[in-house]
């Protein structure tokens, strides 16, 4: 037989007896008691906190309608990671491509307006990454883009360029992390630039080996190694937006 508890009263330390008066029916999933202050209880569902979670993994454009009741937004957007330089027989080994960069921000939304997400595809190899942006599209609500750049092309025989500066947007709280700089294109060094969420593709150690391309979300391609024949560079991974919901 299941135990049970049978409560009409509640007494604290030194003061007097409240009397409770519970609910007459059962609750529904994921409802809790809450007391109106007078020890008359009721059933009642979670009016804030986090409701749950978005994601977007796919090159190209997206539009999120915002949820019910969600008011905030904490977002997690990164680019496309940058395609190595091809080694060259001629000139020297091919540099990797550059990380993209990833911006952390809280939004402040209103509940059923659209939002337009593009995400930054992987450069092939001799490519840049592109762009992931996440844009107010339509409703009453309204905040300031937020850019998340591509990680920069992999050269030949050089230094590769500075990577851009992400761009968090005046309206909202948060933090620009830039992608990480390749390896250059010394023997051994063409590594893909490393990304928010990790590595870039592998230096090909080896003479006459292609690059290798990156798995981790907006991490860059390694370059190609020189010798007797070109060797393709490895590509870049696609971008990323993920989203937390909050009530």
């Amino acid at each position: 037989m299941a135990s049970k508890i049978i409560v009409d009263q509640l007494e604290k330390t030194g003061g007097a007896l409240t009397a409770l008066t519970l609910p007459t029916s059962n609750a529904s999933a994921s409802e809790f008691l809450q007391n109106n202050g007078s020890g008359v209880l009721s059933w009642a569902s979670a009016s804030a906190g986090f409701a749950g979670i978005h994601t977007d993994v796919s090159s190209g454009s997206e539009v999120y309608t915002v949820p019910t009741s969600i008011t905030k937004l904490l977002v997690i957007i990164t680019g496309g990671g940058g395609g190595g330089a091809n080694g060259s027989v001629a000139v020297e080994n091919g540099t990797g491509g550059g990380a993209a960069g990833t911006v952390i921000a809280s939004v402040t939304v209103v509940a059923t307006d659209t939002i337009t997400i593009a995400i930054g595809a992987g450069g092939s190899a001799g490519s840049a990454g592109g762009n992931s942006t996440f844009t107010h599209a339509s409703g009453s609500g309204s905040f300031d883009t937020i850019t998340a750049p591509g990680g920069v092309v992999g050269v030949l025989g050089s230094s590769p360029a500075v990577p851009t500066a992400p761009t968090v947007g005046a309206s909202n709280d948060g933090i620009a992390i830039k992608g990480g700089w390749p390896g250059l294109w010394v023997a051994n060094g063409e590594y893909g630039g490393d990304s928010f969420w990790g590595g870039g593709g592998m230096s090909p150690y080896l003479n006459n080996t292609a690059g290798k391309s990156a798995d981790a979300f907006g991490a860059g391609g390694s370059g190609g190694d020189h010798g007797a024949s070109t060797s393709t560079a490895g590509s870049g991974a696609v971008g990323v937006c993920l989203i937390m919901e909050f009530k």
